[in-house]
């Protein structure tokens, strides 16, 4: 299986919703995932990514991003790191 793993540095900003600058972007990271998993033209694809967010804002993050590509399709995408929870949500498809 090939596996990518990429580190990255994030912002995330948010002016019409009154976010300065968000220093943690979970659902952003996971959606990022698999939009760079999807661009890889193999088949069978995983993918991890370590992104760093909130370092200019001296409010350092540390998100990590699992991808698992199979036949094109993506199946799973996780995301790892410490947070404080404000919301919690599901989606069923």
């Amino acid at each position: 299986m090939d596996q990518g793993i990429e580190r990255l540095q994030a912002r995330m900003f948010a002016p019409l919703n009154n976010i300065c600058e968000d220093p943690a972007t979970g659902s952003a990271s996971a959606a990022l995932g698999a939009y760079l998993c999807l661009l890889d033209r193999r088949n069978d694809f995983d993918l991890e990514i370590a992104i760093n967010q909130g370092l200019k804002m001296d409010r350092p993050s540390a998100i990590g991003v699992g991808v698992r590509k199979r036949a094109g399709c993506v199946l799973d995408v996780t995301i790892a790191g410490f947070c404080v929870p404000v919301m919690r949500g599901m989606i069923r498809v």
